[in-house]
């Protein structure tokens, strides 16, 4: 099976869970949710053909790594709980379903396999009502008809049948920042970023850490963050079931595929919810986003001056240097000439192993730009000569923030607000 094909399977299988995530039959659960989420996704992203007992207590249910299964038999109840809820949706509302998801007894890995051909009889199943139709938030509502707008986006662009041009490395300063990178022999993650979660942030203002990102601790704080906030508890689930990056985001991830083949590298994509401390200590990576939508890029973020905020009353985020004298990039007010910010920076990843290229923008005008100025020759020249010099030419860790002018302007286009070199 080919990468495309591969991804395509993970993805309709993503979406399978979110289809059963959301239905009558778990939705108002928040433990079986995170169960099913939990073992899926332990399947999907890190092949797991056997999850234990302890595992599965300690990261979705919250108890101690060595707590007494024997004393507390939390897991085994949910688990049989969410076997009879897949089967209910199966068997009721997912009978159409192509792939069929079970939880083998004595493994908690659950199984997709395809449904027979012949569809056997329905189960009886309990009269499990859809619940009453909450009070519509119409900020969430359309947030959320835009995710789906975006995941469709992203479907289409990465499992498109047709083999796009691999795009030149246009000359020696350019290859040479790309070779830092896409390294020969070894993969380089491409971290896609998180818009539901980002756009969470942004509805409740309550900020997440990337511990609560990492452990998904977050989702039990759902029914607090959403009441405080004014929010429907549900449909922000919901909204947070959702898996999609901004199109922006998935559009770049796509011109550095074509770099890392230009490149003789090799790009993985990962979105940002299924990636690991592992990974980042290990591998180099390029990182998409902010630190809201993307929080992977908070480890970072003590080594930088920069810092991207969110403005709730126009909705926009905008770089901020904390260096002295601290400094607002604010982009322009209505009726003036359209103006963005991206931001480059590029570190050495947690480890020490490689390199983390770090890539923040405040819309998609400006991260269009950001890769064409990532592929142009004498930008990236002006940038590396203000820089301290290398007997080999590479460039030192640095960040840089870049003022982008025009809504879909050239890379002649832009201006060098600052590029620093980052201490060791």
């Amino acid at each position: 099976m080919s990468q495309g094909q591969e991804l395509k399977v993970l993805e309709e299988r993503r979406l399978l869970v979110e289809r059963i995530a959301r239905s009558p039959y778990l939705s108002r659960s928040a433990r079986l949710r995170d169960l099913l989420v939990y073992l899926t996704d332990r399947v999907l992203e890190d092949d797991a053909l056997d999850i234990r007992e302890h595992e599965v207590g300690h990261k979705v249910f919250g108890r101690a790594p060595d707590y007494d299964t024997a004393a507390d038999n939390i897991v085994r109840v949910h688990a049989s709980m969410l076997r009879k809820r897949l089967e209910q949706y199966f068997a009721g509302e997912g009978a159409s379903e192509s792939i069929v998801v079970e939880i083998p007894k004595g493994n908690y890995a659950p199984v997709f396999r395809e449904r027979g051909k012949s569809v056997p009889a329905l189960l009886e199943v309990e009269s499990l009502a859809p619940p009453p139709s909450p009070a519509k938030d119409h900020r969430l509502l359309a947030a959320a008809i835009l995710a789906v707008a975006f995941a469709a986006a992203t479907a289409v662009l990465l499992y498109q049948r047709s083999t796009p041009r691999a795009e030149a490395l246009s000359g020696p300063v350019v290859r040479q920042f790309w070779s830092q990178v896409f390294l020969p022999g070894r993969p380089t993650d491409v971290v896609l970023d998180d818009s539901a979660v980002g756009l969470y942030q942004e509805l409740t203002g309550h900020a997440l850490s990337l511990t609560e990102y990492y452990d998904r601790s977050y989702l039990r704080s759902i029914p607090a963050v959403a009441a405080g906030s004014g929010l429907d508890a549900q449909l922000a689930a919901s909204m947070l079931l959702r898996r999609q990056s901004s199109f922006a985001g998935t559009s770049f991830s796509w011109r550095l595929l074509q770099l890392a083949a230009a490149a003789g590298g090799h790009a993985t994509l990962r979105f940002a919810r299924d990636y690991s401390f592992r990974e980042l200590k290990a591998d180099t990576a390029i990182l998409l986003g902010n630190d809201r939508s993307n929080p992977w890029i908070q480890p970072f973020e003590p080594k930088l001056g920069l810092r991207w905020q969110f403005e709730k009353t126009e909705a926009v985020y905008y770089p901020v240097d904390t260096r002295e004298p601290a400094r607002s990039y604010l982009t322009g007010q209505p009726g003036e000439t359209h103006e963005g910010y991206f931001s480059i920076a590029l570190l050495p990843n947690l480890g020490g192993t490689g390199n983390v290229l770090l890539i923040s923008a405040t819309g998609g005008s400006a991260t269009n730009s950001a890769a064409d100025f990532l592929t142009d020759e004498r930008w990236l020249s002006e940038l590396r000569l203000r820089l301290p010099a290398s007997a080999d030419g590479s460039f030192p860790p640095f960040e840089a923030l870049i003022k982008a002018r025009g809504r879909s302007g050239p890379p002649h286009d832009v201006a060098i607000v600052f590029c620093r070199p980052i201490p060791a």
